[in-house]
């Protein structure tokens, strides 16, 4: 199976060990997060938007991302819409939407993982099944009537 190169955008922004977001925040681009963030996260605008958390950092809200390589602990739920990293270090206290989940060995989830593209294959053939059993019976249904119309 060939693997797609990830490609990650260069970190524009650095919040330090020794610093203090209080409030939501919201950044385009690449964030490299050493300090704490009260309140909600977002890295979004571009396809290649990233949030890489180091060793120490924190997040006491939910954090919704595109891209994400996490190495530090959130209390709060994550939504990545593209490929989510989790290393040993990661403390994730909340539920996960991903779209590709790399998970190293000592990360730790207290919460749900949900794959948003296999949520999305699944419904597709739910549909597909639901036109199928339709199909199925409307058949069934004129098959019957012309076998009572025969007889």
């Amino acid at each position: 199976m060939l693997r797609k190169k990830r490609r990650f955008v260069a970190i524009t922004t650095l919040i330090d060990k020794d610093i203090v977001i209080s409030g939501d925040t919201t950044y385009v681009g690449g964030i490299r997060l050493d300090g704490t963030v009260k309140g909600k996260l977002e890295v979004l605008g571009k396809e290649d938007s990233l949030l890489i958390m180091g060793h120490g950092s924190e997040v006491h809200g939910d954090v919704v991302v595109h891209k994400a390589i996490i190495n530090g602990k959130i209390n709060g739920n994550i939504k990545s819409v593209d490929y989510l990293e989790l290393n040993a270090d990661a403390i994730i206290n909340g539920n996960i939407e991903y779209g590709i989940i790399e998970m190293h060995e000592g990360a730790i989830v207290n919460g749900t993982l949900k794959c948003k593209k296999i949520a999305k294959k699944i419904a597709k053939k739910n549909n597909k099944k639901g036109f199928k059993e339709k199909f199925k019976k409307n058949l069934q249904m004129i098959i019957s009537n012309n076998i009572t119309e025969k007889n």
